[in-house]
């Protein structure tokens, strides 16, 4: 918990809109799961995408942010929290960069799944170690470092690539709609290696993978 509290308040405040290619065309019930200061919800609901929001989050004083525009906020830990909520309540869950926060993710999922109204979803984002600059670190210079932020944040407890990502998401009554990388920036060292190399080592490349995952 210390850690979370030494972070920056730009850690909790982004608005995830690299998701709206994901995102259905309306949600009459939202859950975000580390929802921060409550950034995405407030777009979500500002842009007419969803009805009601709610949110858990760890950190107390990001979840009094929070509850200045999202609906209903539980301050915790999630993974006892979804424990306590009504079966097929939501019909969009967010899981932004949280999953690889967690003791056990895969229990997790199969929780949070059941507060999915059939037919609903998970949107996750979920960092990808296979990255070649952990890779190029940890094969070449023989460290595997953690730092304040980042694919290896210090307050990371799990690790996946893009295989282990999916079957984190395709469990139970849950399948995958879709799946994609978030964009290499053209204007980069990354993004002109990708052109070059005509989008071989994309994996490699990127850094996190967006998941829409659909209750049967």
């Amino acid at each position: 918990m210390n850690e979370y509290e030494k972070k920056e308040v730009l850690y909790f405040s982004n608005t995830r809109t690299e998701i709206k290619t994901l995102l259905p065309t309306f949600s009459e019930s939202v859950l975000e799961v580390g929802c921060g200061n409550g950034a995405t919800l407030k777009w979500l609901k500002e842009s007419n995408l969803c009805k009601t929001t709610s949110a858990i989050e760890l950190v107390e004083n990001m979840a009094k942010e929070a509850k200045k525009t999202v609906d209903y906020v539980l301050v915790g830990d999630c993974e006892k929290i979804v424990l306590e909520l009504t079966p097929n309540s939501y019909d969009l869950i967010l899981c932004l960069d949280v999953l690889e926060h967690m003791i056990d993710p895969w229990t997790f999922i199969e929780n949070v799944q059941k507060l999915l109204k059939p037919g609903g979803y998970i949107i996750s984002s979920i960092p990808n170690i296979r990255n070649a600059n952990v890779l190029v670190k940890l094969i070449f210079k023989k460290t595997f470092k953690y730092e304040d932020h980042g694919l290896l944040d210090k307050t990371h407890l799990r690790f996946f690539t893009k295989i282990s990502a999916q079957e984190l998401m395709r469990i139970d009554l849950l399948d995958i709609e879709k799946s994609i990388s978030n964009p290499i920036p053209l204007v980069s060292k990354a993004g002109i290696f990708n052109l070059l190399t005509f989008g071989i080592f994309k994996e490699l490349l990127t850094t996190q993978f967006l998941i829409k995952s659909i209750k049967k």
